[in-house]
């Protein structure tokens, strides 16, 4: 069989538009638990140059900019308030907010995808000292938490309440810090990090990739249709999730030499270990170990078909080039090697031209 193969894509045109409608967010007072009531807030800054915390698209599937009802500097303050009311004698502290944003992405969670949301909060707390405000404690903090990767209403329905965690967490960690807490049992809604209070700003971004892979080896040429997806991270590996399905033909003069006419097979690989190292922005090293399971069909010398299971194992060396962040072309490379029961061939070795789209 002698097939030629052809790249071709048609990317569609993404229309973009700053204009979005506005969702209000209206953040509970609800109490909690503090060691101290020595002091109260005074005042609450927003400085952040968006004051809005984010855009996302709400359960009707309309992209939206979250905003918290009142605005995000009332809107802090009564949260605290009703925990800390003014008292005579209490000493006045002056609060900064220098981010408050909810977000949302996809993670790897072992074999299958999840939803993660976060309430990213950074606050910056300011005394009065000497006729100027100085400022004594800052703090960073991440709420997160993981949903079913359809439980699109169960996520956006709790941003509320991830916000509240974070602002009772910045509270209480500045009051342990400010004097000594009360030996009391405190009743709190967050999670301590073990890493203290520096932390990553931002959810990794989920990369969505659809390729084409034009392959030829030592025994056959053929093509590939992959969906990857991953977490991008600028330390450390990233673990993708990453299945296939390919359709391969044996090279002119293979299947002659093992007693066969033509033999074409049809290969589902799921990976078994995959990793991504980014090196630059846009730019991966990739390393995988892979299962293919298929099955060929081969024509005998004679005229007769015959039926031949395929399974082994697999392995590869690449690289990824992926221009634009958000959506564009993805281009790269691959070098595979493979062991599988096929009938004209036992090890194979093999390079990958890859094309593709992110979305």
């Amino acid at each position: 069989m002698k097939l030629l193969f052809l790249f071709s894509f048609i990317f569609p045109v993404f229309a973009f538009t700053n204009v979005f409608s506005q969702e209000v967010i209206a953040l509970r007072s609800v109490p909690f638990d503090v060691p101290s009531k020595g002091v109260y807030i005074a005042n609450v800054y927003d400085e952040r140059p968006n004051k809005h915390l984010g855009t996302h698209k709400n359960l009707a599937g309309d992209k939206v900019k979250l905003h918290l009802d009142k605005g995000a500097e009332q809107a802090v303050k009564n949260f605290y308030e009703t925990s800390l009311p003014q008292q005579a004698g209490q000493r006045p502290i002056v609060i900064k907010i220098k981010a408050l944003n909810v977000q949302e992405s996809k993670r790897r969670m072992n074999s299958f995808i999840a939803r993660a949301a976060r309430a990213h909060v950074e606050l910056a707390f300011l005394e009065q000292r000497q006729g100027e405000l100085v400022e004594i404690f800052s703090i960073q903090h991440n709420e997160d938490q993981v949903f079913g990767l359809y439980d699109k209403i169960g996520l956006y329905a709790t941003h509320e309440r991830r916000i509240r965690a974070a602002l009772e967490y910045c509270m209480l960690a500045f009051l342990d810090n400010y004097q000594e807490s009360e030996p009391d049992t405190l009743a709190t809604h967050f999670n301590v990090p073990k890493g203290g209070y520096r932390v990553d700003p931002r959810l990794g971004q989920w990369f969505n990739l659809v390729t084409v892979k034009g392959m030829r080896s030592t025994y056959f040429e053929g093509y590939a249709i992959s969906y990857t997806g991953f977490v991008d991270s600028k330390k450390g590996f990233i673990r993708p999730y990453e299945t296939s399905f390919e359709v391969t033909w044996a090279r002119p003069g293979v299947a002659a030499d093992n007693g066969y006419r033509d033999m074409e097979s049809f290969v589902f690989r799921p990976e078994l270990y995959f990793f991504y190292k980014r090196i630059i922005q846009g730019v991966y090293v990739s390393l995988s170990a892979n299962v293919p399971v298929g099955y060929e069909l081969l024509e005998n010398l004679d005229g007769g078909n015959s039926f031949n299971f395929v399974i082994g194992v697999g392995a590869s060396q690449g690289l990824r080039i992926i221009p634009w962040e958000r959506r564009g072309i993805v281009f790269g490379a691959d070098f595979f090697q493979q062991i599988e029961t096929s009938k004209v061939y036992r090890r194979d070795i093999g390079v990958e031209l890859v094309l593709g789209v992110n979305f």
